[in-house]
C-alpha cells in the first residue's frame, strides 16, 4: 500500500513539473513574440476571398501614432491593434469580416513590424511586368506569393502565357500559373516577375493542378 502511494505521489510531482514547464515556455514565448506598435505597420493578407478584392484588401496598414488603430477596407470601424501579436490580429480581423458578413470564411495572415522595420520595408519592392492588367512595382510584404502579386496587378491578360518567369538574384526560373504549388511561391524583395506572351497553340486548363 505504501509503495503504491509513493508511486502515485511521484507521478503527481512529475505531472506538476511538466505542466509548470509548459506554462513557463508559453509565457516566455508570449512575452518575446513581436507585437504591433504605434507608428509601426501591420501587413494583412486575406485568402479565400473574391479575386477582385485581393488587391484592395491585402497590403500594409500603418498603425496610428495617436490611437494605435488600423483602418481596413469594408469594416465599419478602425481596429485597435497596438500591443497585439500577429496571431491576435489575425483572429480579430477574421472575426470582424465574418461578423459583419463581408466574407464567410476568410483565411487571415498578419505580420507586425516596428517603426524601423516599417521604414525598411518601404524601400523593398517586387516588379511585375509583361502581359498583366497593370505593370507595377509592388511594395514587398512578408509572405507575399506569386499569385497575390499577379492578382494585385490585374492578373494575366488573355494574351498572357501560363508560363511565368521569376528572376531572383540574376537567376530566372519559370513557373506554371495553373500549378497550385507554383502559385503559392513565396516572393522575396527585388524579385522580378515577367508574364510572357501566350503562344498561338497554348491552351487554358479548366482547373488548377497540383
Amino acid at each position: 500500500m505504501l509503495k503504491q502511494m509513493r508511486k502515485v505521489t511521484v507521478a503527481l510531482l512529475v505531472a506538476l513539473v511538466t505542466a509548470a514547464s509548459a506554462l513557463h515556455e508559453a509565457v516566455a514565448q508570449d512575452v518575446t513574440e513581436a507585437r504591433a506598435v504605434k507608428g509601426g505597420v501591420v501587413t494583412i493578407t486575406l485568402k479565400n476571398i473574391p479575386a477582385e478584392d485581393v488587391g484592395n484588401v491585402n497590403g500594409e496598414y500603418p498603425v496610428s501614432q495617436s490611437d494605435g488603430t488600423i483602418a481596413l477596407p469594408y469594416l465599419e470601424k478602425r481596429l485597435y491593434v497596438a500591443g497585439k501579436t500577429s496571431r491576435q490580429v489575425e483572429e480579430m480581423v477574421q472575426s470582424q469580416y465574418v461578423s459583419q458578413k463581408i466574407y464567410s470564411q476568410p483565411i487571415v495572415q498578419a505580420a507586425v513590424a516596428s517603426k524601423e522595420e516599417a521604414v525598411e520595408a518601404m524601400t523593398r519592392y517586387v516588379m511585375v511586368t509583361g502581359y498583366v492588367g497593370s505593370k507595377r512595382n509592388l511594395r514587398y510584404r512578408k509572405g507575399m506569393t506569386l499569385i497575390e502579386a499577379l492578382l494585385e496587378c490585374g492578373d494575366i491578360t488573355d494574351f498572357g502565357s501560363r508560363r511565368i518567369q521569376v528572376t531572383r538574384k540574376n537567376i530566372t526560373r519559370t513557373y506554371d500559373y495553373f500549378s497550385a504549388r507554383d502559385r503559392d511561391l513565396k516572393l522575396q524583395p527585388d524579385d522580378k516577375i515577367y508574364v510572357q506572351k501566350r503562344g498561338v497553340l497554348e491552351g487554358r486548363p479548366g482547373s488548377i493542378g497540383p
